[in-house]
């Protein structure tokens, strides 16, 4: 997800499908078509979201002129978000306008006093301009505010080196070989994160930010740290910058069932359900009696599958078709991500098909997502639980996870829809050789054959269970 400090919630849904479809489109850096869908987006609406992102994007493209318009632009729906001040600054920089950069790095400063990169950017850009006894002022105050901050402290020395000031080369009050030992910087960092907990037992959620920024800054694989920072993101209801923590946290510890479940809560505050169900679902994997998180996957559920989820926005009638047949195409030609990305859109279009979900899922278990496809499946059932062939997509992700036992109950529930199945019954059978049940793994190709005599996977596995058990 793009960083962006404001929340989907207040957009109305012609604005976030287009915003969606360029988030895709960016991930897949397909930026041209990312900012076309922004563009989209804009024209329903030019809010802060859609401008921002369109920058981030023009960027990448090392479009620098449009990507200042953009910034430009945030700024006049928002004079006071120091990111897109810091993001207007950078382009600034790009296109060799100094002064103008030099201008968005001090007010970054303004509104954030302790910002040590904007302290640090101000230095570049005062050392481009020739003004050095000013740089050097500035690189001391970025590193006073990070100690251990070696581009500042280097740019500085090199500044002084040039200016023939020897003498004041180790001038830094905070330059000390301690200061950058790494049991040092664990206390320090530690020090941060008490007294975030502390403030924010207190209610002083800004102040609390402050201390747990400055606590992952120092210490990036603190995963209570980046925890504690999206809870705290969340009271103040910076929903996206949340979501960013959380997935800090699960990429460090993905047993973590408490970061799966406050990404889930962080997802659906923003309108993104899917992904919020797909975070559910794993926090009930890792403890499966958790009641909070097993409300949250029926609540998130009861969004996509019924009317109380927001109402898409009118649309051509062959628009939802489209979607699906190219996403056919594209899976055909083994294009898996771009067939997802088709899919994930026809499924915003017409939330109810059970088949575009199953598509869809059998297209994340070939990209390995095999998580989220069970997700997908998952939805499928909640629309048509009578359909056997869902209940055998959801096992097949189950047994690439080696959850057999629950691949096992999908086998199940699916034979007692449609006894006939072979499939179904010749699965189950190479689930139960896995767990070491050899009767029953006969018995279950005893029955894939009984219903399809000629089911060659059956006889094989069959003959050498017989083979090795005789």
């Amino acid at each position: 997800m793009l960083p962006s400090p404001d929340s989907h919630s207040s957009l109305d849904a012609s604005v976030l499908t287009w915003l969606e479809r360029g988030d895709e489109l960016f991930q897949l850096q397909r930026y041209r078509e990312a900012i076309a869908a922004y563009d989209k987006a804009i024209e329903f609406q030019a809010g802060y979201t859609a401008w921002f992102r369109r920058g981030i994007a023009c960027e990448n493209l090392q479009r620098f002129d449009e990507a200042l318009v953009c910034y430009k632009k945030v700024i006049e729906l928002q004079p006071d978000d120091y990111l897109a001040w810091f993001k207007q600054g950078a382009a600034c920089e790009n296109l060799n306008q100094p002064k103008e950069a030099l201008a968005c790095y001090e007010k970054v400063i303004q509104l954030q006093p302790e910002n040590y990169w904007a302290w640090h950017d101000k230095g570049k850009v005062l050392e481009t301009l020739k003004r050095f006894e000013e740089a050097v002022a500035a690189y001391d105050r970025a590193v006073q505010l990070k100690p251990n901050f070696q581009l500042a402290v280097e740019s500085r020395r090199r500044i002084l080196v040039q200016l023939q000031r020897v003498d004041s080369l180790y001038d830094l009050p905070f330059d000390e070989p301690a200061a950058n030992s790494a049991s040092e910087i664990a206390e320090h960092s530690s020090d941060c994160l008490t007294q975030g907990m502390a403030l924010e037992t207190q209610g002083q959620f800004e102040a609390a930010l402050a201390a747990y920024d400055q606590a992952v800054a120092l210490q990036p694989n603190d995963h209570l740290a980046w925890f504690k920072r999206g809870n705290v993101l969340q009271h103040l209801q910076r929903f996206e910058e949340a979501i960013v923590s959380y997935n800090k946290v699960v990429e460090l510890q993905p047993e973590n069932y408490w970061g799966w479940h406050d990404r889930a809560k962080a997802l659906e505050a923003t309108a993104q359900y899917e992904e919020a169900l797909f975070s559910y679902i794993r926090a009930i994997q890792l403890r499966g009696d958790w009641q909070a998180a097993i409300a949250g996957r029926q609540r998130v559920l009861d969004r996509l599958n019924s009317g109380d989820q927001p109402e898409q926005p009118a649309q051509p009638a062959n628009d939802y078709g489209t979607w699906f047949q190219k996403g056919q195409i594209l899976e055909k030609l083994q294009h898996h991500a771009e067939a997802a990305v088709a899919f994930n859109k026809a499924v915003r279009l017409n939330p109810k098909d059970p088949e575009v979900l199953r598509w869809r899922g059998n297209v994340l278990y070939a990209l390995s997502r095999y998580e989220e496809a069970i997700a997908s499946y998952d939805q499928a059932i909640q629309l048509q639980p009578e359909n056997a062939d869902l209940w055998c997509c959801s096992a097949s992700s189950l047994i690439k996870l080696r959850r057999f036992r629950e691949a096992i109950a999908c086998f199940d529930k699916a034979l007692q829809l449609q006894p006939s199945h072979h499939g179904a019954w010749y699965w189950r059978g190479r689930v139960m050789a896995e767990l070491k049940r050899f009767r029953d793994a006969l018995y279950s190709y005893n029955q894939a054959i009984k219903y399809n005599p000629n089911f060659r996977p059956a006889i094989r596995d069959r003959a050498k269970l017989q083979k090795e058990f005789n």
